[in-house]
């Protein structure tokens, strides 16, 4: 039988994981898909959303295992003044985001208190015929597939304020 996989998003002080329908990058660490704690553009220079930790997770188990796993955007942000990034690296801990009232914490410095992940890309770079791989694989049981991905958002002083439409990123995997 074919697995069943989905998106979990990981908050909060203990990393609690629960299906990601949609993420919405916000001013607090949490996955409430609400208008409150919105980001905040600025006069000059960069905010950040806090960080967003997502992974693929399995709720049936496949036949015998998933892997080589790759995530992917369509190439193109439709957001003035926006760049999601994702973390270089994709670790096996998770650390809880963090930031003020008008900017998150920068991943790269901040993740894990820093050293975890050592840089981060656009990662609207990644794309079908190049996408992005993420450590993990499954065998025969339920359960987190990857490692955590970290997402960002960053906002420079162009950026509109409001509700931006929806962006789609896309799973690939080997499933035997």
């Amino acid at each position: 039988m074919a697995a069943t996989v989905t998106t979990y998003v990981y908050n909060g002080a203990g990393g609690v994981g629960a299906l990601a329908t949609n993420v919405r990058f916000k001013l607090t660490d949490n996955n409430t898909q609400d208008t409150n704690n919105p980001c905040v553009v600025p006069t000059a220079g960069t905010n950040r959303s806090f960080w967003k930790v997502i992974a693929l997770y399995c709720t049936v188990a496949p036949d015998t295992a998933i892997n080589n796993v790759k995530l992917y955007s369509d190439g193109a942000l439709a957001w003035a003044g926006c760049t999601i990034y994702v973390g270089n690296e994709t670790p096996s801990s998770y650390s809880q985001a963090t930031g003020g009232a008008t900017s998150g914490d920068e991943m790269v410095a901040n993740y894990g208190g820093g050293g975890i992940i050592t840089a981060k890309t656009n990662l609207f770079t990644y794309t079908s015929a190049s996408p992005k791989s993420i450590t993990g694989s499954i065998s025969y049981v339920t359960g987190k597939i990857t490692n955590y991905v970290v997402l960002q958002l960053d906002i420079i002083s162009t950026a509109e304020a409001g509700v931006m439409s929806a962006e789609t990123l896309t799973w690939r995997y080997d499933e035997t």
